[in-house]
C-alpha cells in the first residue's frame, strides 16, 4: 500500500484463556486487516510462552498457522471475514472484536501492535528452556520447508514434534543449556519417548541443545547418560544446526 495514505485498518488479539472460569488469559497474536482485504497479517507471540503444556502449545500452533496459511493467499482475510472469526471463536481461543486504527504502513503499524499487546513483558529469563528449544527447532524446520506438527498424538503417545508423510517422523528436543539441578524429570521425558518409539513403531530422532557455560554438572551427567540411551537404541541426535543432515538419513 501507498506509504503516504493513511487508510483505516482494524486489529483483533489472539488471546488463549487459561482459566475461563476466572477469565484469565494470555495474548497469543494480533491479526490486522482492512475492511478489503488489501493488506493485512498477524504475528504471534513464542508458543512456548502461551503455555507450558505441549498439548496446549500443539493446539494453539495449530490455529496459528492456519490464521497465517489466510494471509499468504491473494485475497487476505478481511474485516467481514476478522468479524466472523470474533463471533465464531468461543473456547480456549478466542479473538477480540475489531478495533479500528489507521494504517499507513501495515508492517509497522502490525509490529507496533504486537509490541503494545502481544509481546511477553520483559523478555523473560533468557534461559534455554524446552518449550524454547521446542520453538526453535519447529521454527527452523518449517523453514527449511518441512511440515511440522507440534505436540502431536501418534496413536496413544504424544510427541513433541512429528513430520508427517507416509512413514511419520517423531522428534524429541531436549535442553540442557539451563542452570536447572534436578534432570531426573528430564531423564523420564527421554525414556518415555524411546519406549513411545517402540510401542507405535515410527522412526524418530532427537535434536539436543549441549550444556553450555550456566548448567550444572547434573546437566553434563544427564547429557552423557541420555546421548548413550539413543545411541543404545539406535536413534540419532542431532544439533539445532545437524537437524537436516540428520534428516537426510531418514
Amino acid at each position: 500500500m501507498d506509504d503516504a495514505v493513511a487508510r483505516t485498518g482494524y486489529f483483533s488479539i489472539l488471546r488463549w484463556a487459561l482459566d475461563p472460569t476466572r477469565d484469565e488469559a494470555k495474548n497469543v497474536a494480533v491479526v490486522l486487516v482492512d475492511p478489503e482485504g488489501a493488506f493485512g497479517g498477524i504475528k504471534a507471540a513464542p508458543v512456548s510462552s502461551v503455555s507450558p503444556r505441549l498439548q496446549e502449545q500443539g493446539i494453539v500452533d495449530r490455529v496459528l498457522l492456519g490464521l497465517k496459511a489466510q494471509f499468504e493467499t491473494e485475497h487476505k482475510p478481511h474485516l467481514g471475514m476478522l468479524t466472523e472469526l470474533h463471533a465464531s471463536m468461543k473456547h480456549s481461543l478466542y479473538l477480540t472484536e475489531p478495533k479500528p486504527t489507521m494504517v499507513a504502513d501495515g508492517e509497522l503499524v502490525l509490529n507496533a501492535l504486537y509490541r503494545a499487546y502481544v509481546a511477553p513483558k520483559g523478555g523473560g529469563s533468557g534461559l534455554l528452556t524446552k518449550g524454547r528449544a521446542l520453538d526453535r527447532v519447529v521454527d527452523r524446520l518449517r523453514r527449511m520447508g518441512h511440515e511440522v506438527h507440534r505436540g502431536n498424538y501418534l496413536s496413544d503417545f504424544l510427541f513433541d514434534a512429528v513430520l508427517p508423510g507416509p512413514t511419520a517422523i517423531a522428534i524429541e528436543v531436549l535442553s540442557f543449556a539451563t542452570n536447572a539441578q534436578r534432570w531426573a524429570p528430564v531423564e523420564h521425558d527421554a525414556g518415555h519417548f524411546l519406549f513411545a518409539l517402540e510401542r507405535v513403531g515410527v522412526p524418530g530422532m532427537g535434536v539436543f541443545f549441549p550444556p553450555a557455560d550456566i548448567s550444572h554438572q547434573n546437566a553434563l551427567h544427564s547429557h552423557e547418560r541420555i546421548q548413550r540411551w539413543f545411541g543404545e537404541a539406535d536413534v540419532p541426535v542431532a544439533l539445532p544446526d545437524t537437524i537436516e543432515g540428520v534428516l537426510a538419513g531418514f
